[in-house]
């Protein structure tokens, strides 16, 4: 893997977290649109208006699971990336991996967390890169 291909995997995170924040939200939509059509058809209704009120909650739960089962992978790759950091196997080199792309701080914001000057941050940053290349496939 070259420090490129690094880089990307560890932005993963980022992407998958804003993934499965945009996914829960539109779970949540979903409910709301379904609350609107789910109204109770108790008594002399028709049986087609309680037939479209099952259908409409068959059909949100079936999103909500594809849903469900996008976030459980996305999620997947947020434990992938945080392995990867893990095998550094330097508590220096994994912090400030884990303030960049865990936490998502700029270098000046991990260098103040760090007391660290920003040179030093991107120069333990490229270490990282070039230690994981060994690892990662």
């Amino acid at each position: 893997m070259t420090e490129n291909d690094v880089k990307r995997f560890l932005k993963s995170h980022f992407f998958a977290t804003q993934k499965i924040k945009a996914l829960e939200l539109e779970k949540k939509q979903l409910r709301i649109d379904a609350q609107g059509g789910s109204i109770s058809y108790e008594g002399n209704y028709p049986s087609s208006k309680k037939n479209a009120v099952e259908a409409t909650l068959m059909s949100l739960t079936e999103k909500e699971e594809r849903i469900d089962d996008e976030i459980k992978k996305l999620k997947q790759k947020h434990e992938t990336v945080r392995a990867a950091i893990d095998l550094l196997d330097d508590d220096d080199l994994e912090s400030v991996l884990i303030n960049r792309y865990i936490t998502y701080h700029t270098v000046e914001e991990t260098a103040e967390i760090m007391h660290y000057a920003p040179r030093t941050v991107k120069l333990k940053q490229k270490q990282a890169y070039e230690k994981l290349c060994t690892f990662l496939p």
